[in-house]
């Protein structure tokens, strides 16, 4: 999966958190982490050593959210 690819299973809500749409594994320098439907990644929630929120609008931003 190329990174920007992350983005289909996330949503953007309007107050800033990423939702997770459909089953994901993030895969980290430090970790592997199965993300399910519905969890909810604020600013500053860290997930495998990565702020998952901050990452998501990085993404969002070079490649459309």
């Amino acid at each position: 999966m190329d990174g920007h690819e992350i983005l289909n299973y996330f949503e953007h809500r309007r107050d800033g958190a990423w939702v997770c749409t459909r089953p994901v594994t993030l895969t980290t320098a430090r970790a592997s982490v199965a993300i399910r439907p519905g969890m909810r990644f604020d600013y500053g929630k860290k997930v495998g050593g990565i702020d998952l929120a901050e990452y998501l609008e990085r993404l969002g931003s070079q490649f459309g959210s």
